[in-house]
């Protein structure tokens, strides 16, 4: 497996046009191809755009709590009389926080070892920040037929941040604990509900895939 470096912003999106995702969420992502330096392969550009045009994304950010954007990106093998092989694939993440008291937001972008941190002063310059493309340079190198699919996950809270939320309310700030638990109040049962209906849990689910491209 070849090593992959860091994400690269671009500025230009070559070759066909990006197809767009599937889903009913607001938030949208775009997969479009870029040209490597060599003229043999081809990287996938990443665009995720109105992010915060949903009301769950926007409204669990301005109550405090992390929104995490999970990518994972698959290379397939074009086969004409086959299923189509899957070749590998590769995970990244990006987690945005609010901080009320600066009105800023912070994003930790988590790619394998290697982690970035972005300030934005504001939501439209988040906004800006997040759909800037993004290449994923992991183009295959022997000759046949490929494209690539973009899967995105958002989510918000997971139920183990949502039980450690509710130990904090009921006044427990151990940590959760391991092995068997205590059963929850009807009072805990409550806000797990109004948790889960405010921020959409489990997730949105957007995909994403590109043109069939040529490695000769």
């Amino acid at each position: 497996m070849h090593r992959l470096p860091a994400l690269l912003a671009v500025t230009l999106l070559l070759g066909a046009p990006p197809v767009g995702a599937q889903g009913n969420a607001r938030v949208h992502l775009s997969v479009g191809l870029n040209a490597d330096t060599s003229g043999r392969t081809w990287h996938p550009v990443v665009r995720t755009d109105d992010l915060l045009a949903d009301p769950r994304v926007s409204s669990m950010l301005g109550s405090g709590f992390p929104v995490r954007l999970h990518y994972r990106l698959e290379i397939y093998r074009s086969r004409a009389n086959w299923v189509d092989a899957f070749v590998r694939q590769t995970e990244w993440d990006l987690v945005i926080r609010h901080e009320p008291l600066l009105d800023q937001y912070q994003v930790a972008e988590v790619f394998r070892s290697t982690q970035r941190l972005y300030r934005y002063a504001g939501k439209e310059e988040l906004t800006a920040g997040l759909a800037i493309p993004r290449e994923v340079r992991v183009g295959p190198r022997e000759s046949g037929e490929y494209y690539y699919i973009v899967s995105l996950e958002v989510t918000t809270l997971s139920d183990s941040d949502i039980k450690e939320l509710e130990r904090f309310l009921s006044g427990d700030v151990a940590p959760a604990a391991t092995g068997s638990e205590p059963v929850g109040s009807a009072v805990s049962n409550a806000i797990r509900r109004l948790l889960l209906s405010v921020s959409g849990l489990p997730s949105l689910s957007i995909e994403g895939r590109t043109n069939t491209f040529t490695v000769r």
